[in-house]
């Protein structure tokens, strides 16, 4: 069955290579199939996590798919130099351990049991392939073990088929489980089980979901975002092994912490074939939010052939899905590396058989951390470093607001012989970052151990001493052929209660097994090392607002010393958390000291100008110019906008150079009032507004007459129902008298010929328009004008 499987991939490789690299894809827009609310956790009848047999994890499902990437090299070939292998172990005996007991073991029969956990303010939550259990922190289990399924009981199409992940929402301090259902396999439908606990009490009661995938939704990995819980999965058929691509998936956080039961999901097919078209990882974010709108980030390996770190941006748009993208790729560039075979492992002491590296993607998870100035992602992967030793390739990738870019790399292979593998990272709020993997060597059991690095330590090292959580008893002995089953994955986290604390699960196996594997999980911190975390709060104020720069220390003497200067120059202080009125954009930067060490970091405040606007001078113009050309000027806006208080209309009101027409009622009254509005920009609020007055005139353009040309008088001017008008000094020539209405247009004419009399006509404006009108006296070459107000 693998054999077939196996071939049926390669099949589908082989045609991937055929397609285009750039693929345009339309989101889908879908509804939960069922949602519900649970009882509480604690009253629920629990399952307990029976035996199960779930062969097709190790069989129908291969691991090694490598789909879109290009054919590894065969085993014995030279292996590319990697210019960053760090082949020594650091030398900082500095870490703290904290706690380290017992997790759960295979009581379901899963091989392998893809360790999962996480923690918030008082709990760990640990997950394996067919159950969970939660402890307190200081390693007291409090629940469980109990069936993953448990937490959907009562739903439909609910079975307890593995590959969960649980991840607690700090933001929201709420807790997300996840896990697939496959109640028919091998054939369909599958579904995604989805649940929110309604409060911080992960034994209370959930909000429910179950999506409906048509494809097997293998190998979810989940991260958290502002907007959304967000998935990737390999989209497969269990029965003839065709590879459909990668599933990147988001669902709505919002709507789902409220129990929403039209909570939704937006979805992209990734076709094979296409840059990183297997497994990728969305971005999980640890501590505060990104801003709103911040694309969540999938990241995957290129491990041949051009072999790159690539970085998609999925925007999910919940008003409107259908204006969703997932795209923007981006390739950033790595040191080389190779990988292992297929047909490949890691060595263990006491056995032949050999532990699966699972080397072709990235390993879970994706974390991503906001700090001032730039934000941070770290992940890993396992690389064959020469005879099938295993050693872990670490990158930390920041974006100042440029992009993405990777700040560092490395990859640590201490030169002892021992493969180390299945490797999990975090990043705390001071920067310091925590590797955990599995170690093994023909030599050696399978344990577990950690390492890592302070902010401060120079780049691409791990500096921390290597330090041991378990060390295994047993071996893998695995059934079947081919490498086994080992992972999928570890996890490593940071207590958000506790911000520079990492805890760290993985297996390993307490006595030769085919399958009775154990788990460990362990907390420790790098406190006795001297770090710093320094911030600005806010980040970006209006001119004239203050911020906070706070500076927190860890680790050290615990008695510090503060030094505060700036860029531009100007600033100084000796308080941990001043307080500053910057004018400009300004640098802050800090020094600290313990008596023996000094660390120096900076941050960032941004000062944004409030509104400036001017419409432009008053004016008179012709009434019958249109457009009359506005020239308004605006500066540091969100927004820009022309009203008027008459009826005329703008071409483009958004501009402040633009055109507007006058309307009917403007050219009436003889004048408008045009406003230009400019909205701050963020964080200022209000608006600044500057007005311009447009006076409409006559602008018959025509010469007055002299004393002795004939010359008009109104009477009564205003008028209302009838109007006299008299005519004198007609005693040369004939003369036409004209009303015009505000269009210019004729509504009342009449001759008068020469006398040396005055003479009069009497106007009935019973049928006439109130508003203003001009009367026009026409001799020869002489035109006199007057304005008519008709009420």
């Amino acid at each position: 069955m693998k054999v077939k499987i196996l071939l049926l991939y390669i099949l589908f490789l082989g045609l991937g290579r055929l397609q285009a690299q750039e693929h345009s894809m339309k989101p889908t827009y879908e509804k939960a199939v069922y949602f519900d609310i649970s009882p509480p956790l604690r009253d629920m009848v629990m399952l307990p996590p029976g035996k199960a047999d779930k062969t097709w994890k190790d069989g129908t499902v291969k691991n090694f798919l490598n789909i879109g990437n290009d054919s590894l090299s065969p085993e014995g070939n030279i292996l590319p130099i990697d210019p960053g292998i760090q082949i020594f172990n650091g030398n900082r005996i500095i870490d703290t351990a904290i706690q380290n007991f017992a997790g759960l073991g295979n009581v379901g029969g899963y091989n392998p049991p893809d360790t999962d956990g996480d923690l918030g303010t008082d709990y760990y939550f640990q997950v394996v392939n067919c159950s969970y259990a939660i402890f307190n922190k200081t390693g007291g289990k409090i629940f469980g073990p109990i069936a993953n399924s448990s937490v959907w009981n009562g739903m439909p199409n609910n079975a307890n088929s593995g590959d969960a992940i649980v991840l607690y929402d700090e933001v929201a301090d709420r807790w997300f489980f996840t896990q697939f259902s496959f109640p028919n396999f091998p054939i369909g439908p599958y579904f995604q089980m989805l649940a929110v606990s309604q409060t911080p009490d992960p034994t209370g009661s959930w909000y429910r979901w179950q999506f409906e995938c048509s494809t097997m939704n293998d190998y979810p990995k989940f991260g958290i975002w502002p907007d959304g819980y967000y998935m990737s999965c390999n989209h497969l058929n269990p029965q003839s092994g065709v590879f459909y691509g990668v599933g990147v998936y988001a669902y709505d956080r919002d709507a789902m912490l409220v129990g929403d039961p039209n909570a939704g999901r937006i979805s992209f097919l990734f076709p094979p074939g296409a840059q990183g078209s297997i497994t990728m990882l969305p971005s999980d974010c640890d501590g505060p939010f990104p801003a709103l709108g911040t694309p969540n980030y999938y990241t995957y390996i290129k491990t041949s052939g051009s072999q790159h770190l690539g970085i998609y941006e999925f925007h999910a748009d919940w008003n409107t899905p259908a204006n969703s993208t997932f795209g923007n790729n981006i390739s950033l560039s790595v040191n080389p590396f190779s990988v292992f075979n297929w047909y490949s492992g890691i060595s263990q002491m006491g056995t032949s058989k050999k532990l699966d590296p699972l080397s072709d993607r990235l390993m879970c998870r994706l974390q991503y951390r906001k700090f001032s100035g730039y934000s941070a992602m770290v992940v890993n992967h396992t690389i064959n470093t020469g005879s099938n030793i295993g050693g872990i390739r670490w990158y930390e990738l920041r974006n100042s607001g440029a992009g993405w870019s990777v700040y560092q790399q490395s990859t640590y292979a201490p030169a002892d012989n021992n493969s180390r593998w299945m490797g999990s990272m975090a990043m705390d709020t001071a920067g310091a970052i925590a590797l955990g993997y599995s170690i093994s060597s023909s030599s050696m059991y399978p344990g577990i151990r950690y390492t890592g690095r302070v902010k401060s330590d120079p780049l691409n090292q791990m500096t921390i001493s290597e330090r041991t959580i378990i060390e295994g008893t047993g071996a893998q002995t695995g059934t079947g052929t081919g490498t086994g089953r080992w992972g999928d994955y570890s996890t490593m986290r940071v207590d958000p209660s506790s911000p520079t604390t990492f805890w760290y699960s993985n297996e390993y196996f307490a006595s030769n097994s085919s399958g009775d594997w154990k788990t460990q999980i362990a907390s420790f911190t790098f406190g006795n090392v001297l770090s710093l975390l320094v911030s600005s709060t806010p980040e970006t104020i209006c001119l004239g607002d203050s911020s906070q720069l706070n500076a927190v220390a860890y680790g050290g003497s615990s008695s510090y010393t503060y030094s505060w200067t700036s860029i531009p120059a100007g600033f100084a202080s000796s308080q941990q958390n001043p307080v500053v009125y910057p004018l400009v954009n300004t640098q802050y930067i800090v020094q600290i000291d313990d008596g023996t060490q000094t660390r120096t970091d900076t941050t960032r405040v941004e000062v944004v100008q409030p509104p400036a606007v001017f419409a432009g001078n008053d004016t008179i113009v012709c009434w019958y110019i249109s457009p009359v050309e506005l020239h308004g000027t605006a500066e540091n806006y969100r927004f820009v906008g022309w009203q008027t208080s008459g009826d005329g209309t703008f071409i483009d009101y958004t501009s402040p150079t633009t055109g507007y027409i006058p309307g009917p009622q403007d050219k009436i009254s003889g004048s408008v009032e045009l406003e230009l509005m400019a909205i701050a920009l963020s964080p200022c609020t209000g608006n600044e507004v500057s007005t311009k007055h447009l006076t409409l005139d006559p602008c018959t353009g025509i010469t007055e007459s002299s004393g002795d040309e004939p010359y008009l008088e109104i009477h009564p001017n205003p008028a209302d129902n009838f109007v006299t008008i008299t005519v004198k000094g007609l005693q040369k020539n004939p003369s036409e008298l004209t009303l015009f209405n505000h269009l210019g247009l004729a509504v009342y004419s009449t001759t008068f010929l020469p006398k040396d009399q005055p003479t009069s006509c009497r106007i009935d404006l019973s049928g006439y328009s109130k508003g203003s009108y001009i009367v026009q006296l026409k001799s020869r070459s002489k035109v006199r004008t007057e304005k008519l107000l008709i009420r």
